[in-house]
């Protein structure tokens, strides 16, 4: 043990004194989301609305989806009302089972308390499209009545969403192309070779490189939660030791795939090729920079299993869900699997020179 902590300082002091490696490691993933802070994602012509239909009447369902200022959402009742707390819904519309536009029936409209400008001009809107079907059936009835409710959300931005899925990128950028490119270039200069006639056991070498990048992989999680806290007010709520945890676990999978990659590759040439083949795909896939639910139906399946996809909807869910280990079970038992699988490829694969 005392051999390995030896290696594992040493390894620590070794990457510290790479420039390089601390730029791309900290530096780039947050001028990653300073640039993307610019980038005024939420500022849409539609205002939202969340509609949650417990009638069987779909009249106004449909014309409210001809208002080209509305984007309907439809779903539960709890799961809208928790995506208007989280700040994804401008105004949640609850029609209740009898609901008739011939009656004068009563609505209940909940309002985002954070966006007043959107739940204005959306009450108005809904309000017109109402008065439209009663006048349509009947222009002497009573017209249907809001029941209104402010309802205070966390009113989450893109950089709540962003940061966390950035932090996944850089675990595994981290994890691929800083183990398969730096045991490569120790392959070709054949330093791992002569380490196998000397005192030091080989594996003790190999243990020491993996617990420094997971020290490194911590303090990059420590340091993008507090940078993301001061300098671009993300709503954490969640547990950084959770967080943690699962970024450990993700780096353990990337790790392994950055060694399987190292002892397939003979020089730099054929580890960039390989590791691109494997990271572009899961970078614009994994709901990094944006949300998977615009993919096509086989496309969101097949992401729905992406290593990558695993760490950052787990890291992002306790980040700003506040979620507990338990609740992204999920997650952590596909990262488990995915690290059964990398480590035993990487183990088959690897070689010393």
């Amino acid at each position: 043990m005392r051999l390995k902590l030896i290696l594992t300082i040493a390894s620590l002091k070794m990457f510290l004194r790479q420039r390089e490696a601390i730029l791309w490691t900290i530096l780039l993933p947050l001028f990653m989301v300073f640039l993307f802070s610019f980038v005024q994602f939420g500022d849409f012509d539609t205002i939202t609305l969340g509609v949650v239909n417990h009638s069987p009447d779909t009249l106004l369902v449909g014309a409210l989806k001809e208002v080209s200022a509305l984007k309907i959402l439809t779903g539960s009742e709890q799961d809208e009302l928790a995506a208007l707390k989280r700040g994804e819904r401008a105004l949640v519309l609850l029609i209740p089972p009898q609901f008739q536009p011939s009656r004068h029936d009563s609505l209940t409209l909940y309002l985002n308390a954070e966006r007043p400008q959107e739940t204005q001009v959306g009450r108005m809107l809904i309000q017109r499209v109402l008065d439209e079907l009663v006048f349509r059936q009947h222009s002497g009835i009573p017209r249907p009545t809001l029941h209104t409710e402010l309802v205070n959300s966390r009113n989450l931005t893109y950089i709540d969403f962003l940061l966390p899925g950035v932090l996944a990128l850089s675990i595994m950028n981290s994890g691929i192309f800083g183990v398969a490119f730096s045991f490569v270039l120790l392959k070709k200069r054949g330093i791992l070779r002569r380490l196998l006639v000397t005192p030091i056991n080989p594996n003790d070498f190999i243990i020491s490189q993996v617990i420094m990048r997971l020290v490194v992989l911590m303090l990059q999680v420590a340091i993008m939660v507090g940078a993301g806290m001061v300098m671009f007010d993300l709503h954490f709520i969640g547990s950084l030791w959770d967080m943690l945890i699962v970024a450990i676990l993700g780096g353990i999978v990337f790790l392994a795939i950055g060694f399987a990659l190292s002892g397939i590759s003979k020089s730099e040439d054929q580890v960039a090729p390989l590791a691109n083949i494997i990271t572009l795909p899961m970078m614009f896939l994994s709901g990094i920079f944006f949300s998977r639910s615009n993919l096509p139906g086989i496309a969101h399946t097949i992401t729905d299993f992406f290593p990558l996809t695993y760490l950052a909807d787990g890291l992002r869910n306790i980040a700003i869900e506040g979620a507990t280990l338990v609740d992204v079970m999920p997650q952590i038992i596909g990262l488990t699997v995915w690290a059964v699988i990398s480590v035993f490829v990487a183990v088959k694969a690897f070689r010393w020179e």
